[in-house]
């Protein structure tokens, strides 16, 4: 990756406290020496040690860093379901020690979802790590991708289960089930998350996929002709 998407994506040096294109910022409680601070319409944070950063859809975002050496990789990562998925990575030969970046749209995350956790990591003459909670606070998670779809997600996936329990049996059917159910568990974990009831960070979501895709898998015919069966007269 050339280096000006690198500082885009990692905002130049600490290419962790730095990686502020808004939600794929990674930064605050930042470890190692980073410093960073992001500002918006509405609010500022101080990066460094803030845990919460609070926008409006209407905001305007941006935010600048540096760290106290120079900077030569960083990747980004934004969670869900207890995994840190990558969205954002970048090198540096020469290595930055600080950058900054400016107009960046809140309203185009906020279809999105309503919050979200996101964390990140650099390396090169030094070693910084850091993570933030960003919360949108003008945007209600039903009307969210991840939250009201995560919920229709869900209840297909859920509806799905039990077609295919009322259906024939056959490993066929069980393997279609049990990805119906981890469909379902995908769709109300990230949308439970989007909710507060669940911490994007930790595995329990993770856990709800792959029980409802256990529970898909057994449950695959067991109402249908060859499931119940009648009771044998007395």
């Amino acid at each position: 990756m050339s280096m000006p998407m690198a500082r885009r994506l990692a905002v130049g040096g600490a290419l962790v406290a730095l990686a502020l294109v808004f939600p794929t910022s990674a930064a605050a409680t930042i470890t190692g020496g980073c410093t960073g601070e992001g500002h918006s319409t509405s609010s500022s944070a101080n990066l460094t040690t803030d845990t919460i950063w609070h926008l409006k859809r209407d905001d305007v975002a941006g935010g600048s860093g540096s760290s106290p050496a120079a900077m030569h990789r960083a990747s980004v990562s934004a969670y869900g379901l207890g995994l840190g998925l990558p969205i954002a990575g970048g090198t540096s030969e020469s290595g930055e020690t600080s950058g900054s970046l400016d107009g960046v749209q809140v309203s185009t995350y906020a279809v999105l979802g309503r919050q979200f956790v996101v964390a990140g990591s650099a390396s090169g003459d030094a070693q910084c790590t850091g993570q933030i909670l960003i919360i949108i606070d003008d945007v209600q998670a039903v009307f969210t991708v991840l939250g009201g779809g995560g919920i229709i997600l869900g209840i297909l996936g859920l509806l799905g289960m039990l077609l295919f329990a009322r259906g024939e049996r056959g490993f066929a059917n069980r393997l279609v089930s049990a990805f119906l159910g981890a469909l379902a568990g995908v769709g109300l974990g990230l949308a439970a998350e989007q909710f507060d009831l669940l911490d994007p960070t930790r595995p329990i979501g993770l856990f709800l996929v792959i029980g409802l895709a256990v529970v898909g898998f057994l449950t695959a015919g067991m109402l249908g002709p060859r499931g119940a069966q009648p009771l044998a007269p007395a």
